[in-house]
């Protein structure tokens, strides 16, 4: 219901706009994907451009510019004329990571206009059925037992994979080894045959390991549980008060676009994600469908910015 009442509300908006707010938009609009085709990212931020292009009535047409954690297709975003003909999925690491750990983006947030959540990477811990561990509630109460000793294997150093790893460590006061991999494929393989007993990965990557009972889910590290795995508990919900984290992506504008567009742009985003049919896709790409108002995407992205600022200075983390 949530995203059916958000789309009503852009739409009834829509009727009052100012003139250039009605004349927009007259051209097709380029939607820039900072990562490469074929990846979750590129498949959500396609799925999205069709329908916004059908709500607004002008084609959205995506543009891969891949590199430097997504910074360099962001920054194009952020150089652009703020006329709401350039827009970018923004993630976690160039919106807030790449601004804490380095090296800096040639922008700053406050060159961007969130229009809206363009929907969340879930995140899930692992380990395989050889394991001591069942749940994170045992892995925090064996790590707590030999503080120091448990190896933890993440997707590379300062990525939302690590982070998140360490987040956990200050959240439930336990020391772990962070082992930093090349991704989820190169991580998998060895928590399934046992050379690393724990890991955190996309929630997506290892379905099919899950069914096929060779690997065990131990928590997802979202607010709410996954509707891909809706029998994996959260993390918060095993005694971890308050824990939620999420890759996220923002459907983003230079600064300055004129807010009848963004109010525009949002309204299309919200009918999207109203659509049954968005929202299962998104649910099969391990991804929370997203939607939402602009104020509520910028707060959450300075929520995100203080709460990962904090993880990375007390965990003395550096990304050469």
């Amino acid at each position: 219901m949530k995203y059916l009442f958000a789309a009503m509300v852009a739409f009834f908006t829509m009727g009052s706009l100012p003139a250039h707010g009605q004349e927009y938009p007259s051209k097709p609009i380029t939607l820039i994907i900072p990562f490469a085709a074929g990846g979750s990212t590129d498949i959500a931020g396609r799925i999205l451009a069709k329908e916004m292009g059908e709500a607004l009535g002008q084609p959205v047409v995506v543009q891969n510019r891949t590199g430097a954690a997504g910074a360099i297709g962001i920054d194009a975003v952020a150089k652009s004329a703020p006329d709401g003909y350039t827009l970018g999925l923004s993630g976690t690491g160039a919106s807030v990571l790449l601004h804490i750990t380095g090296p800096k983006p040639n922008f700053t947030i406050k060159d961007l206009s969130f229009i809206g959540n363009a929907g969340n990477v879930e995140l899930m811990f692992i380990s395989h059925p050889g394991s001591p561990y069942r749940d994170i509630r045992q892995l925090i109460a064996a790590a707590k037992q030999k503080p120091g000793k448990i190896p933890f294997a993440h997707g590379g150093t300062g990525s939302p994979a690590h982070l998140t790893m360490e987040y956990l460590e200050a959240s439930a006061g336990i020391d772990l080894i962070p082992v930093a991999y090349k991704g989820d494929g190169a991580l998998m393989p060895d928590v399934m045959a046992g050379t690393v007993d724990v890991g955190i990965v996309a929630a997506a990557s290892p379905i099919g390991q899950i069914k096929a009972g060779k690997i065990t889910p131990l928590g997802i590290a979202s607010a709410k549980r996954s509707p891909a795995l809706p029998d994996v508990p959260t993390v918060a919900e095993q005694g971890v008060a308050g824990f939620e984290s999420a890759a996220f992506n923002m459907l983003a504008a230079p600064a300055g676009t004129p807010a009848p567009i963004i109010a525009k742009l949002n309204g299309a985003l919200n009918q999207a994600f109203a659509r049954k049919e968005v929202r299962e896709r998104f649910v099969e790409l391990g991804m929370a469908p997203g939607g939402g108002t602009p104020k509520e995407a910028s707060d959450f992205v300075e929520r995100e910015t203080n709460k990962w600022r904090k993880v990375i200075q007390d965990a003395k983390i550096v990304v050469q």
